[in-house]
């Protein structure tokens, strides 16, 4: 028990109880929307908050493995615990993205400049959430993990990791929304993906649209770690665990 206080639980579990309860009424919320032909037009937010979920589940899987006996088992599990932690982290930062479903699904009158329809509201506040959970889950994810790093390796070490993880976040969320990369094309599919790669970084245009929009996502999931890291460092909560 004293070993999971060091690493901060039950704190952390109840922010993902609070994040992961918050998915659900945002979820439930969603589902209700109906178009125009009475279909559900995001059902699709099922699936992309479920890969969302996976970054999470995963830096709770390196806490628990953290406690083990040191040994090669360990360091492999940590390992792969780690590397799937990594591939799926943009995906939680891709809801963000999920916002222009609003502008796809809802029909509204360019003219209107408020858009006074509250139906339009009723779309854009329920995804508007998702992309804040979106981007919690993944700044949760990231401080779990960055906080091993940083017990195992010390700060500075662990400030650039996390600046390094964050910069590739933000550029899987430009593949995935722009290219279409899937999480698990590291391991199906990685041939295609040095291809798209090689052809992006040979195009001066597509390499501008890169650093325009992923400069933002990076700029977005910066700020929002940074206010949140610091947060949880002058905390009560981070004295007494490491008391």
């Amino acid at each position: 028990m004293n070993k999971l206080k060091t690493l901060q639980y039950p704190w952390k579990l109840y922010i993902w109880l609070t994040l992961l309860l918050l998915t659900i009424i945002d979820l439930a919320v969603l589902l209700d929307i109906q178009n125009g032909a009475g279909g559900r037009p995001y059902r699709f937010m099922l699936w992309n908050f479920f890969l969302a979920w996976i970054p999470a589940a995963a830096a709770v899987g390196l806490d628990l493995l953290s406690l083990l006996k040191k040994g090669t088992m360990r360091t492999v599990l940590l390992g792969l615990g780690g590397l799937t932690w990594l591939f799926f982290l943009p995906n939680a930062t891709y809801l963000l993205t999920d916002l222009l479903h609003v502008f796809r699904i809802y029909s509204f009158d360019p003219q209107d400049r408020y858009w006074g329809d509250i139906g339009f509201w009723r779309h854009l506040l329920p995804m508007l959430l998702a992309s804040m959970l979106g981007l919690l889950i993944a700044c949760a994810a990231l401080y779990s993990v960055h906080r091993l790093v940083e017990r195992a390796f010390g700060g500075l070490k662990s400030i650039i990791f996390a600046g390094i993880v964050l910069l590739l976040s933000s550029f899987g969320v430009y593949m995935g929304r722009f290219v279409r990369w899937n999480s698990w094309d590291v391991i199906g599919n990685p041939l295609m993906m040095v291809k798209d790669m090689r052809d992006l970084f040979s195009d001066p245009e597509w390499v501008r649209h890169l650093i325009m929009f992923g400069g933002g996502i990076l700029a977005l999931q910066a700020g929002m770690y940074a206010v949140l890291y610091l947060f949880a460092k002058l905390g009560p909560g981070e004295k007494k665990s490491e008391a």
